[in-house]
């Protein structure tokens, strides 16, 4: 977008009312990430102002005050880290909550970024619908800490205004004098009109020429007497804080003492409960999920922490018990972010209606420090997303872990009712224990997490303790990898295709290929499951090179026998792209078969053109050489930047599937999809949509003007012979296009 457009929109924005929505300021000099930022808060519904550049973006900081800035790192003039500082600077940007949008996740960028002044940091690539939601939980942050600062402020003012009650008080611990407080409140009031807190506050006015443990419990009398030696001989200001039990509640106070001769001391006494409860509410946002209330990854490291040493040093044991909700994302993808936050915070409430005061460990200080009300909260916490864990602590019996894990995992299998619908999930528990599993609160952890993982891989609804015998998964998987050596000379490979169809004409104009897997012994092998290990092992490069002449092969068949010419897609796996024998494999394959470079299309992903943006250049410069069709796969997943569209010249891309998926009661996606699709129409490029699987997701599309589509809805993968079949009903020149 050119500079006055971004400057026209935000002037444009105007000066808001207080129901007017929050205003993020967007600063990024790729016009494309701007566009989608701002299509995805206004799906959240955020207003949103631009900046292309970190000069244009400090200025209008400090013009427009906005609630929040999502700041680029690398941009022209200012770069990301110098623009926070400048805004740091500013009278009126002291505040702001700034997220850090980093290309680089290492140890370096982050401190970069918190050292210049931001909140938070997001890495690309980034996941968009999470992002708006990250937003709105950065504002809430933001929104209570300004609100605990004002509450702070007006309790400082108010405590100024009434004078503190003072003493003298002799070296012994004697009262020689007091002076109380005013209190407009009608409290009782001493012999000099002032305040006498009752049950033991403050001196009262008969406490002169009495000991201070007769007027204060022991504990703080022996404090306060402690601090009264120091400030005699050291001649400084000492400080006594301490608590007291008034009408049943706790109230602070802050005694501070100084010296005023060689035997005596002056005290002044002040409330600071206000100020106790504002610094309890912060260390809340500390060490409470915002979400669910109870204790966060952070508050549940550091109490595992300390339950390790403790248990070390008592000869105890433990248990760790990591918990995953089955299928949450598809309750998020069909009902809305906003009905699976509800559920995560009835599920919390479940686990804590769920779990038995004698199956956890009561620890007053964590209790105090994560703020919640009962002791046994301290022991269940949310790692984050659907994550939760459970620390059951001097195990006797592994079988009581098991029977927590299995009560857990009944009490979630009852239906949930949010909005007028019930719901239902199931859970999968993994347990590991100390000492036999691990000896550090790492490994612990990880080793819950991967028999987490075994229980879904049984069926999920399951609960399963980690043991040594997890180790045959792992020789299972050397053994697939031995058999997938050996499946291209076994010639246990084949491949299917899935038409490409015209939009607007419903006529076939490409196909897919896709590789599958059938296993001498184990049947037909998931790609989901061969794939990431070929790509692991490296044998995806012989593989795709397997499936390159295939395609071509049938590409050409197809064309001989009078179908017509269909072009042929072939994924391009990152470590076949880096393969410096790329271009010759491609003009091998197209000669020794014969067939239309133009007739032959390699698809890319994201990841795989930003990995080395030199080198990409140039191989795609001598695949477009060769006249090959290039495209982009999963667009939307990865960087999703214009800057390298342009520099790349790619000729086609493809939208990821999961913005497809939630299509079209998901406004976020919906939101995403159109955007992308004007914005490759704008560079002159053809768009396909993945994972089209509904009647109402075809109409979607062609409204918002997609080019073509491929998916169940409009045919599975299958065999050549099928498609033969097909082309003969649908098929339409390239040409025609």
């Amino acid at each position: 977008m050119p500079a006055n457009n971004a400057t026209q929109r935000a002037s444009q924005a105007g000066n808001r009312s207080p129901h007017s929505p929050a205003i993020v300021l967007v600063a990024d000099d790729d016009p494309v990430m701007r566009l989608l930022m701002v299509e995805m808060l206004d799906s959240v519904g955020l207003a949103a102002i631009e900046a292309e550049d970190g000069a244009q973006a400090v200025a209008l900081a400090r013009e427009r005050s906005p609630d929040l800035i999502l700041m680029d790192v690398e941009m022209p003039q200012m770069d990301g880290f110098s623009a926070c500082r400048a805004i740091r600077d500013a009278s009126n940007g002291a505040t702001v909550p700034i997220v850090m949008v980093t290309g680089s996740d290492d140890l370096e960028a982050v401190t970069n970024a918190y050292e210049a002044g931001a909140t938070d940091f997001v890495s690309k690539p980034i996941n968009w619908p999470i992002l708006g939601h990250r937003v709105l939980y950065v504002l809430r942050a933001s929104d209570a800490i300004v609100r605990l600062r004002i509450a702070d402020a007006q309790n400082r003012a108010v405590l100024a205004a009434i004078p503190d009650t003072f003493f003298r008080m002799s070296r012994a611990g004697i009262y020689l004098d007091y002076e109380p407080g005013r209190d407009g409140g009608g409290r009782h009031r001493g012999r000099r009109g002032g305040r006498i807190p009752d049950e033991r506050t403050f001196p009262a006015d008969d406490c002169v020429g009495k000991h201070v443990a007769d007027v204060l419990p022991q504990d703080i009398a022996e404090r306060m007497l402690e601090q009264v030696e120091i400030a005699l001989q050291m001649h400084q200001v000492r400080s006594v804080e301490y608590e007291l039990i008034r009408f049943g509640e706790a109230q602070h106070f802050e005694a501070r003492l100084v010296a005023t001769g060689s035997s005596d001391v002056l005290g002044l006494v002040r409330d600071i409960s206000e100020r106790k409860r504002a610094e309890e509410q912060i260390r809340r946002l500390a060490y409470c999920d915002s979400l669910t209330g109870i204790p966060n990854r952070q508050a549940f490291l550091e109490m595992l922490e300390r339950e390790l040493q403790r248990s070390k040093i008592d000869n105890k044991k433990f248990a760790v018990l990591f918990m995953d909700l089955d299928a949450f994302k598809r309750i998020n993808d069909t009902l809305g972010h906003n009905v699976g936050d509800q559920l995560l915070q009835q599920v919390s409430e479940r686990l804590r209606e769920t779990i038995r005061p004698s199956d956890l460990l009561s620890r007053a200080d964590l209790v105090t420090r994560a703020n919640v009300n009962s002791s046994e909260g301290t022991n269940l916490a949310r790692l984050g997303g659907d994550e939760f864990t459970i620390l059951i602590p001097d195990l006797e019996r592994v079988e009581h872990a098991l029977n927590v894990a299995h009560r857990v995992k009944d009490a979630m299998r009852r239906p949930f009712l949010i909005e007028g619908n019930e719901i239902f999930v199931t859970a999968s528990i993994g347990i590991s224990l100390f000492p036999e599993d691990g000896d550090d609160c790492t490994s612990l952890l990880k080793f819950a997490d991967t028999a987490m993982y075994h229980a879904k891989n049984c069926g999920k609804n399951n609960a399963k303790l980690y043991s040594s015998s997890l180790t045959m998964q792992i020789m299972s998987h050397v053994k697939l990898e031995v058999g997938l050596r050996k499946a291209l000379q076994n010639d246990e490979l084949y491949l299917l295709y899935q038409p490409q169809l015209d939009v607007r004409t419903n006529e076939i104009v490409g196909v897919e290929a896709l590789v599958r897997w059938r296993h001498a012994e184990r049947g037909i092998v998931s790609p989901t499951e061969f794939i990431p290990l070929a790509e692991e092992t490296g044998l995806i490069v012989p593989i795709g090179e397997w499936v390159l002449r295939t395609a071509c092969i049938q590409a050409r068949n197809w064309q001989k026998l009078g179908r017509g010419p269909v072009r042929m897609a072939v994924n391009l796996s990152a470590k076949q792209f880096k393969d410096e024998n790329l271009s010759q494999i491609v003009l091998s394959a197209l000669h020794d078969t014969g067939l239309d470079p133009r007739l032959l299309e390699l698809e890319l992903t994201e990841g795989t053109l930003m990995d080395d943006a030199k080198a990409t250049l140039a191989t795609l410069e001598q695949l477009r050489g060769i006249g090959v069709y290039l495209s982009i796969d999963d667009f939307g997943t990865g960087y999703s930047s214009m800057n390298y569209l342009k520099r790349f010249d790619v000729r086609a891309l493809k939208i990821d599937r999961s913005f497809i998926s939630g299509l079209p009661q998901d406004s976020e996606n919906a939101a995403i999809t159109r955007a992308i699709i004007a914005m490759a129409h704008g560079l002159k490029m053809v768009v396909v949509a993945e994972g089209v699987e509904t009647g109402e997701q075809l109409v979607m599309l062609e409204e918002y003007g997609c080019d073509l589509v491929q998916g169940f809805y409009l045919g599975r993968p299958a065999p050549a012979e099928a498609v033969s079949g097909m082309l003969q009903k649908l098929w339409v020149p390239l040409g025609a296009k």
